[in-house]
């Protein structure tokens, strides 16, 4: 029986099966390193394996119990037999901590659920527990380098295990299959925010709960210095269907730690943070408050912050600031969040604490849709500005996810371009040069 030594350290016995006598063993669970060993006192241990990404443990089950775990020794994979809840134990602690090997002897494939470039998500059950869960399965032989997808995976495993918030997508297990590896996630039974966007019709209320959400998740990530670098629509997503309250924030494959000095420009076209243009620019994890606020625009307009025909025109726009004006009946609480959540100048954007103390989140309206405000309100309509002509709506476009854009700029102040304007703050001016679809 296993005996408790610290939150991360545990004894266990265990035996490994032969054809004459079994042969007993101890093992002792440390922080970094499991121990195998004929006797208690571990002086000499036989087996002893890494807890990190490089090691694998495998699962044996009987009736959706565990019986066994294994270990490769000696190109050989060995097998040690204990009690259920022994293992029960030590599956629990290993968890996010190595990766484990055939995931059929713990999960079911039920369903797809999606599928990507290089992933397919599946509905899975796990036998021990019942529990459905969702499958983030990654094809290696999508990748050239397999090492980079899987340094890539790590860190997105690394970040994940030490994510613990309501409105964070939980990671569970991870595993190595001979081609492909999967990240165990739980099952978010909603919509992406992409997809139910498109079948309702949001009121200001229901905006107002998933922006203050996704705040509460970018305070709780800046908290454990991490930068998601990827926000938009389809990775928030609803935990329970129709209830916009439940949003969680979901794939962790682009976030990096603030110590990190590799600053690329990433995410998807459209909700990038201007600074993140400029190359190797310290940017902060301001970039996701502007993320979120290119969202929060999109709900309440119901049209994308930075238009285009193509991915490539999104970005140039996104890279230019040159974004349409289509909020129409807002109160000067509802403008005033949203201009200092897209502050051009990261130093003047509102960090994503700041912003769950705005007025807005204060705010009571007459629910009759977003342009229906209450009477006693102040409500400042924008200029009229003429929109940019185009023929598809963003929906339409294959969307790209840019991993590194080099550019050569210098600082921030040299990167803007001519279309720039100085701030959101000075005031709605007409563009220079004629233009008519480039409000700051």
């Amino acid at each position: 029986m296993k005996q408790e030594i610290s939150k991360t350290s545990f004894q266990m016995q265990c035996q490994r099966k032969h054809f004459i006598k079994d042969k007993q063993y101890h093992l002792l669970m440390e922080d970094d390193r499991i121990k195998i060993s004929e006797t208690v006192d571990f002086q000499y241990s036989k087996y002893l394996l890494d807890l990190n990404f490089e090691s694998l443990i495998y699962w044996k089950t009987d009736q959706d119990q565990l019986v066994a775990f294994g270990i490769m020794y000696n190109k050989t994979l060995k097998w040690f037999h204990a009690d259920s809840s022994d293992l029960q134990h030590l599956y629990k602690n290993l968890c996010g901590r190595v990766l484990f090997g055939n995931i059929s002897s713990i999960y079911e494939n039920k369903e797809i659920l999606g599928s990507g470039a290089s992933s397919k998500v599946y509905r899975v059950l796990n036998k021990l527990t019942h529990c459905l869960y969702a499958s983030k399965c990654i094809h290696k032989e999508r990748y050239v380098n397999i090492q980079l997808i899987q340094n890539r995976m790590i860190q997105e495993i690394d970040l994940m295990r030490r994510l613990d918030h309501e409105t964070i997508v939980k990671m569970i297990d991870i595993f190595e299959g001979e081609k492909s590896f999967y990240i165990i996630l739980e099952l978010l039974q909603g919509d992406s925010l992409h997809t139910f966007f498109k079948k309702h019709s949001l009121t200001l209320t229901q905006i107002r709960q998933i922006i203050s959400r996704c705040l509460q998740a970018l305070c709780y990530l800046d908290l454990n210095n991490i930068i998601h670098r990827d926000l938009k629509l389809e990775n928030v997503v609803l935990k329970e269907q129709g209830k916009v309250e439940s949003v969680r924030i979901i794939d962790f494959g682009l976030a990096i730690y603030s110590s990190n000095n590799q600053r690329q420009l990433c995410g998807t076209p459209g909700y990038i943070a201007p600074e993140m243009f400029i190359e190797k620019y310290p940017y902060t994890t301001k970039v996701d408050v502007f993320s979120l606020g290119a969202i929060f625009y999109k709900l309440l307009c119901k049209k994308p912050l930075f238009h285009g025909n193509t991915s490539e025109e999104i970005l140039e726009n996104n890279k230019k600031f040159l974004w349409n004006n289509h909020l129409k009946n807002c109160s000067d609480e509802t403008i005033d969040l949203i201009k200092q959540m897209l502050q051009r100048d990261p130093n003047k954007r509102i960090s994503a604490y700041q912003a769950l103390q705005h007025p807005f989140f204060g705010e009571r309206f007459i629910e009759q849709g977003i342009a229906e405000e209450s009477s006693h309100e102040i409500v400042k309509t924008f200029p009229l500005i003429k929109p940019m002509q185009i023929i598809n709506s963003n929906d339409n476009i294959p969307e790209i996810k840019i991993q590194a854009i080099r550019g050569g700029q210098q600082s921030f102040d040299q990167s803007l371009g001519s279309n720039y304007f100085p701030s959101f703050d000075e005031g709605y001016q007409k563009p220079k040069n004629g233009s008519d679809h480039i409000i700051e």
